[in-house]
């Protein structure tokens, strides 16, 4: 064989073990290798995006893989950095009363609820408000094996909530890591230390433990190295009109400028954990036979800051309006998820997948030192799931899922006054304890019509205690013509019921059920084998429309706010040799008619509702590493946000204080990550990252906008490096 062919054949196993690994026992892994390259390209694997087992190239979605090493060498300090790093179309945003957001082509919201975080295959979103938000923060990222980012509507596979994308994170376990290894981590600029151990051990029966632990600290960037900044000027005294209280003009103002940094007022050090409290994540994995079962406790939190208004004094601002500053901004969490999984094969055609998980989310908020938010919810999950394949061209999967959830129960370990939230408390409302039941019905068919045609079907219903029938079908169609080129047309509806607390709030205001969200969409892909060194791929998603739900306190009910409708691209890249990898993306979204509801408002777009509010219409992204020699590494990443015009048209329509000639706010966003890797030993490896390295001569170039943000405010990044030592036994 040749070197050439013995490269590919190579290249073929690694990607079949990263695509299959959560389901790839070691007897599969070491049949691999006996493999020749056309029966390698044949093999059928398990994905994030299908229920059945197919070859990866007919696998009917735009899917982004994160690999352990590209998770290393990016130095990312978070799925946050992370995923704004290496996905297409991602966007990462600020809040001024939450953690950051994210949102993939144009869906976004000031509440992480139009996506899904998995651990290998089980979802860990929060179900009473909160939503996503466990493990995006979080610096420990040595557990990791890959991680799958399904771009699209998934609700037809995972159910409510996988409306814009789903995030499955899968671990490392036995089989894919074996031994002992130490990563230390501290940075400097923006502070944090970390120490993550992992240890891996097959049985020699088969089957193997392993084991992750994660714990540091976070200080963050200080207010000096991570600026804010505001289009508001602020004036000297209290003055009309801007002493809403007339209050006189002996109340102290900033006297800052538009454009000049927020350092005088109360402002926390970026990135900061909740309450100083150290960030954990501990996991532990038993596989033997059948079986996988495995543990996780993840435990975090960010601070964050508030509008502008409100970290400033007055006459703009309220800090001395409360008589207190405004020092704790700040959510928290933890989570414990267990997870017992069995997987039997009864014959060669029919396959069984049985699971049980109980977890724990425990949440609180606090803004301005008060309490704003406390509780806990408990769910149980049990899935039965058939795969049978009817004969070489016509598989099919079908499963049953119950979740049950109680909610308002008393936290285990967070300090807090009650299990009550105080932003319903203010509408009249204490919450119960409540619980509620979600069924669910899922089933795929894939049909290979012919050797150039395949066909995927299916779709899922969902029936929650205060909802009707959710019903999320997908259909798509896949063309290979040869060997290298590749034609998606997919279709998909995806549905996002409401958060726990609104439907509940609802039921006993006797508003009936709550309505869903509902994304209606259709995708076309190309994927082209240019050579054995170059990929590309293009999507188009044509028809995107969003009926948008919101709360309305006078209703006492969710409501719906308008129809959002986007269209975009995205074009890929990705150059690979033996010691080069490159990968360049452009995301291009717009919004084309946004028909708000009569009486509602909108954070999303401003008239004439051309453009989104939170949205950069085009995001390019590149990302490289080469290795020098045997020992030294080097790689890059650079993001480039072009601008953000929609956001111009709100603040100017939702506050006419801000300066007018501000602008600052709206320019593009330019981010320039770097770093070495140095390989002294075999089982010793030395990282140097750069962070928001062109922050060095113009902050701007690092500043992240606000979600919803009526005064043109946003806050940089601060430059800075880290430094990482990993040692393997």
């Amino acid at each position: 064989m040749s070197q050439r062919k013995k490269m590919l054949r190579k290249l073929l196993i690694l990607i079949l073990i990263l695509v299959s690994s959560e389901n790839l026992i070691a007897e599969d892994a070491n049949d691999l290798f006996d493999l020749s390259i056309e029966e390698l390209m044949n093999v059928e694997v398990a994905s994030t995006a299908t229920l059945t087992e197919a070859k990866p190239r007919l696998v009917p979605a735009a899917v982004t893989t994160i690999t352990a090493e590209d998770i290393q060498l990016s130095g990312a300090r978070s799925l946050f950095e992370l995923l704004d790093i290496y996905v297409p179309n991602l966007q990462w945003i600020r809040h001024n009363w939450e953690m950051g957001h994210l949102g993939l082509r144009g869906i976004i919201g000031d509440r992480d609820d139009k996506y899904l975080i998995l651990v290998n295959g089980r979802i860990i979103n929060d179900q009473t408000r909160s939503c996503a938000i466990s493990e995006l923060d979080l610096m420990y990222l040595k557990d990791i094996n890959h991680i799958d980012i399904v771009r699209g509507p998934s609700s037809g596979l995972y159910g409510p909530g996988a409306v814009s994308m789903v995030i499955n994170i899968v671990t490392d376990n036995a089989e894919t890591f074996q031994g002992t290894e130490i990563t230390s981590r501290f940075g400097v600029i923006e502070e944090f230390y970390s120490t993550e151990i992992k240890h891996g051990q097959k049985f020699e029966d088969g089957g193997g433990l392993f084991l992750f632990g994660g714990i540091g600290t976070y200080s963050g960037a200080s207010k000096y190295d991570a600026p804010q900044f505001s289009g508001l000027d602020f004036p000297q005294d209290a003055s009309l009109p801007w002493d809403p209280n007339n209050l006189g003009n002996d109340i102290p103002g900033e006297g800052t400028g538009a454009g000049d940094p927020l350092v005088d007022a109360d402002l926390n050090r970026d990135g900061r954990t909740h309450r100083n409290i150290p960030p954990i994540k501990g996991f532990i994995e038993l596989t033997k036979g059948n079986w996988d079962i495995w543990a996780r406790y993840t435990q975090g939190g960010q601070k964050f800051s508030l509008d502008d208004t409100r970290i400033a004094h007055f006459p703009a601002g309220y800090a001395e309006f409360f008589g207190t500053p405004q020092v704790q901004n700040t959510s928290g969490y933890q989570q414990v998820t267990t997870f017992f999984g069995y997987n039997k094969e009864i014959t060669d055609k029919l396959e069984i997948d049985l699971a049980f998980s109980y977890a724990m989310m425990d949440f609180e908020r606090q803004i301005g030192n008060e309490l704003f938010d406390a509780y806990r919810s408990d769910e149980y999950y049990a899935k039965a799931m058939l795969r049978y394949n009817l004969n070489n061209n016509h598989k099919i999967a079908t499963g049953f899922e119950v979740t049950h959830d109680e909610f308002g129960y008393d936290s285990p370990g967070w300090p807090h006054e009650d299990a009550t939230t105080l932003e319903f408390q203010q509408s009249g409302f204490d919450m119960p304890r409540w619980s509620t039941n979600l069924y669910s019905f899922v089933f795929e068919d894939q049909w290979k019509i012919n050797d150039e045609w395949t066909s995927f079907i299916g779709g899922r219903i969902d029936k929650n205690t205060f909802t009707d029938y959710m019903y999320s079908p997908r259909a798509s169609l896949v063309y290979t013509p040869n060997e290298k080129d590749t034609y998606k047309l997919m279709w998909a509806r995806s549905l996002r019921s409401n958060n726990a607390q609104v439907m509940k709030i609802q039921d006993m205001n006797d508003n009936g059920i709550s309505d869903p969200e509902t994304l209606d969409s259709i995708e076309i892909r190309y994927e082209r084998v240019q050579s054995k060194n170059l990929d590309l791929a293009a999507s188009v998603f044509v028809h995107y429309n969003l009926d948008v739900i919101g709360w309305s306190n006078a209703d006492l009910s969710s409501v719906n706010i308008g129809t959002q409708r986007d269209w975009g691209f995205e074009l890929e890249a990705a150059y690979h040799t033996k010691n080069t990898r490159v990968a360049i993306s452009h995301g291009f979204t717009k919004l084309y008619d946004f028909n708000l509801e009569q009486g509602k408002n909108t954070f999303i777009a401003a008239e004439p509702y051309d453009d989104l509010a939170n949205w950069s219409n085009n995001v390019t992204k590149i990302t490289a590493q080469h290795k020098l020699n045997e020992k030294w590494t080097i790689d890059g990443s650079f993001r480039e946000y072009w601008g953000f015009s929609g956001m111009e048209d709100y603040v100017e329509q939702n506050n006419t204080r801000v300066d007018t000639d501000w602008e600052r706010s709206y320019r593009g966003n330019s981010y320039l990550n770097a770093g070495i890797q140095y390989q002294a030993k075999k089982n010793l490896t030395f990282n140097i990252n750069g962070y928001y390295l062109l922050g060095i001569f113009n902050k701007d170039f690092n500043k992240r906008n606000y979600y919803g943000t009526s005064t043109g405010s946003y806050r940089c990044h601060a430059p800075s490096v880290a430094l990482s030592m990993i040692y393997k036994f």
